[in-house]
């Protein structure tokens, strides 16, 4: 089923300024036919390694910073509250072949706009022919794009395995992908590739050394923003933040496992120094976590000035929510502030990117 995960404001580029995911407990949109549909595809990175997996942040920035989009696939499942839109095509334990054999079908029936692909990790598991791994990816997107030739299929590395010698396999096929998509761009097709191997560490591995941990989700969901956007996106943990009556706390449930947090006092605050490579205006989106019983909010102030209001709605502690803001930087370095609004909230990263040009991704 289809449904709308944000409606544009003012067209499709509008820009929603602090804006929050649904409240735990909202019913999803009326769908839009003007969304742009995604569907992510693969296995068990994309159905979710935790609730959402990817899917959940990535949601959140693509609708706070006011974009059209649903997500689209024949798997519903559980999900945190901040993703009402929870189709996909996320299948555990399939390897290549296999969703070779069910995209033709779900091409048809979904029509997506864009492809998100992340496939060939159960392959490299599993020690699966692969000199071969390849060109079976390559089948895989030659098979969707024949039910959809004007879709942008965007293609994932594999991520980093716990174990060394299912690691040296991932790199081996990893490095063939650059290669098949570039094939595929010189006969004409939009297929795009994003590296989350450069982005991933050896510690946003799970214990089982094959699922990303909560750390690693997130950070998949801003490349994957990235690569919709067509902009490079910078993280800045919060734990690197400089403090004043507040501290960075270590949790498994947030990027690079730590949060500032503490900023509870009037005078309270953390604050992050943001480099900007050329003066103008930016998208900044900001990770935060509410567990108190109504919303809470942040002061935020950009270089002592540009002071706005950043709400987060009441999932519960380290239930993320991410919210869009436009401000406008210096060349160089930039102090961005968070200070005690109403009630308390804590903040897990902050992600500066260029405001979106391009929408939907050509």
């Amino acid at each position: 089923m289809r449904r709308l995960l944000a409606a544009v404001a003012t067209g499709v580029l509008a820009v929603t300024v602090g804006a929050a995911a649904p409240a735990s407990g909202s019913a999803p949109a009326v769908a839009d036919a003007a969304a742009v549909r995604i569907m992510p595809m693969g296995s068990s990175t994309t159905a979710g390694s935790i609730p959402g997996g990817y899917r959940s942040d990535l949601y959140q920035m693509l609708t706070s910073a006011g974009l059209s989009v649903d997500f689209v696939g024949a798997i519903t499942d559980a999900g945190p509250a901040q993703l009402p839109d929870r189709d996909h095509e996320g299948h555990g334990g399939f390897v290549l072949s296999q969703l070779t054999e069910i995209a033709t079908d779900r091409a048809t029936r979904f029509q997506p706009d864009v492809v998100l692909l992340h496939a060939g990790a159960n392959d490299v598991l599993g020690n699966v022919d692969l000199p071969n791994a390849p060109a079976r990816l390559e089948q895989l997107i030659d098979t969707l794009l024949a039910v959809v030739p004007n879709a942008v299929i965007i293609v994932s590395t594999v991520g980093p395995m716990g174990d060394p010698a299912t690691d040296a396999r991932a790199k081996t096929f990893n490095a063939a992908i650059p290669f098949i998509v570039q094939k595929k761009v010189d006969e004409g097709k939009k297929v795009r590739f994003v590296d989350m191997r450069t982005t991933l560490l050896a510690t946003d591995v799970a214990a089982d050394k094959i699922h990303l941990t909560h750390s690693g989700n997130t950070k998949m969901a801003y490349r994957w923003y990235g690569a919709l956007v067509s902009s490079p996106v910078i993280r800045y943990e919060a734990e690197h933040a400089t403090f004043r009556n507040a501290q960075a706390l270590t949790t498994t449930l947030a990027s690079n496992n730590g949060k500032a947090g503490k900023i509870d006092l009037a005078d309270s605050y953390a604050e992050f120094a943001v480099d900007a490579p050329y003066a103008g205006t930016w998208r900044l989106f900001v990770r935060g976590g509410n567990g108190t019983t109504t919303p809470c909010t942040h002061t935020m102030t950009v270089n002592g000035a540009q002071s706005r209001t950043v709400t987060y709605q009441r999932f519960g502690w380290e239930q993320w929510t991410v919210t869009a803001q436009t401000v406008t930087l210096n060349a160089g370095r930039n102090a961005v502030r968070f200070t005690k609004g109403t009630c308390f909230a804590e903040i897990d990263a902050i992600d500066l990117t260029r405001e979106t040009t391009t929408w939907p991704p050509l």
